[in-house]
């Protein structure tokens, strides 16, 4: 294990849809801290991120993306799952307005390394990009979420791996409760409640052995006592995409739901007790299909909406319900795997730390506005590449807007738009496929 101290220079994701926190005094230190159910949030006076997936070893590495709207140092902990061993950790200066970016194995190589990420200043975000062989992975990290997680859109079909992770960032023991439904109704996980999960620790729960061929499977996380970061890898033998649990809401944008020479699906879980009727609307370059797809849920069984059924490129989607339900969707292509849950609520400004331009890679950024019967101007501005101008697109309302990542030295960026859209984007390379969420950035309150 080789500990480093990085300090890189910067010049310049949840379900998702979480809205960062702007904090004026720097946070206390994080030794000691305890964060109180239910749910998970950051302190007030800190911004504090959670990364639960982030892996290094010999055959992966993952880069930590970090943004800033005003100057910040971000503070790495890196909890060692082994009783007593201290934390490896590692800090980076952000300028105003700037990104940067952290290899994983500056700091640590052990293979599995869930961490936090501190800032003093903000508003900020985090995102961790996994590279190696058989996976490209990327999402948003978390600064709040629900009390009761859900991940929609697992398998298990043959050759198909899934994997729930569940992290435990605070210095306190932690108790969940894992649930399913899939294709067949409720699963039986009677072994799976109440488990104990240790302070700044982790537990993977592999479900191709524990629920053999399930090709529609929802898993649900409830925090009993404590806090936990869920997060899920879903994987076959070519490539594996992680991403984080979402809770609920009657409304779900995906900017992106499916990419060129892909097929894809769009699952809806409903956990309450009653049916709930869903519309499914499709975003294309030629204009919006609207309710697609209708169904009525229950609770017993997802519902799963092939979006093959439209051929031809790159899809956006919104799901709208009578009811509040979780939503993500899955593309697959030849040795591609990617997942993302949707995007509950719009912004007008999103940062995308971590995005970048990679050699034999291509990036996107996407934009969907389907709150505005008008078109959208949004600026997109490259971060931490030394002064880099940003670009003024429009997006037609209903229209998907795909921009493209041609800038080189750009560590993030940052969606500035004069209404509010949702935003996403896209990483694709010779080891796979991934989708990840922006993240909002929370407009400042009047006075």
């Amino acid at each position: 294990m080789r500990r480093l101290l990085v300090l890189a220079a910067a010049g310049a994701m949840v379900g998702a849809a979480f809205l960062i926190p702007a904090p004026d005094p720097a946070p206390e230190p994080l030794q000691g801290l305890v964060i109180e159910a239910p749910g998970l949030s950051s302190p007030e006076d800190a911004s504090i991120w959670y990364c639960p997936w982030a892996q290094s070893d010999a055959s992966r590495d993952s880069v930590f993306g970090v943004a800033s709207l005003a100057e910040a140092t971000a503070a790495f902990t890196l909890p060692v799952a082994v009783p007593g061993q201290p934390a490896d950790s590692a800090s980076v200066p952000v300028t105003g307005r700037g990104a940067a970016t952290l290899a994983l194995n500056e700091v640590a190589q052990r293979g599995d390394s869930p961490g936090f990420v501190e800032f003093d200043g903000g508003p900020a975000a985090v995102s961790v990009t996994v590279m190696g062989e058989s996976v490209l992975a990327a999402d948003a990290c978390l600064s709040s979420g629900p009390q009761v997680w859900h991940f929609p859109g697992g398998s298990t079909m043959p050759d198909e791996h899934l994997t729930l992770r569940i992290y435990n960032p605070s210095p306190e023991p932690a108790k969940v409760t894992v649930t399913g439904v899939s294709d067949i109704g409720v699963e039986v996980l009677g072994e799976l409640e109440g488990l104990a999960v240790g302070a700044r620790s982790w537990r993977d729960v592999e479900f191709e052995s524990l629920l053999r061929q399930r090709q529609n499977l929802v898993i649900t996380v409830t925090v009993v006592d404590g806090v936990v970061v869920p997060a899920m890898v879903l994987g076959n033998e070519a490539d594996e995409d992680w991403w984080p649990g979402v809770g609920e809401a009657t409304e779900w944008e995906f900017p992106v739901a499916r990419v060129a020479d892909t097929e894809g699906y769009l699952v809806v879980h409903n956990p309450g007790l009653g049916p709930v009727e869903v519309s499914v609307d499709l975003f294309t370059a030629d204009g919006p299909v609207i309710e697609a797809f209708t169904a009525t849920v229950t609770a017993e069984l997802p519902a799963r909406f092939d979006l093959s059924a439209y051929p031809g490129g790159s899809l956006a989607a919104r799901v709208v319900a009578s009811g509040p339900v979780a939503a993500a969707v899955v593309a697959l292509g030849e040795e591609e795997v990617a997942v993302m849950p949707g995007a509950a609520g719009q912004a007008s400004t999103w940062l995308l730390p971590g995005l970048r331009r990679l050699p034999l890679h291509a990036a996107s950024i996407w934009l969907l506005n389907t709150s505005s019967e008008d078109s959208v101007s949004a600026t997109v501005s490259p971060l931490g590449g030394g002064g880099l101008g940003g670009e003024t697109v429009v997006v037609a309302p209903g229209v998907p807007r795909q921009v493209d990542v041609t800038v080189g030295g750009a560590e993030g960026f940052l969606v500035e738009a004069s209404s509010p859209l949702t935003v996403a984007w896209s990483v694709r390379g010779p080891s796979g496929l991934a989708f990840a969420l922006a993240s909002p950035v929370a407009e400042p309150e009047a006075e």
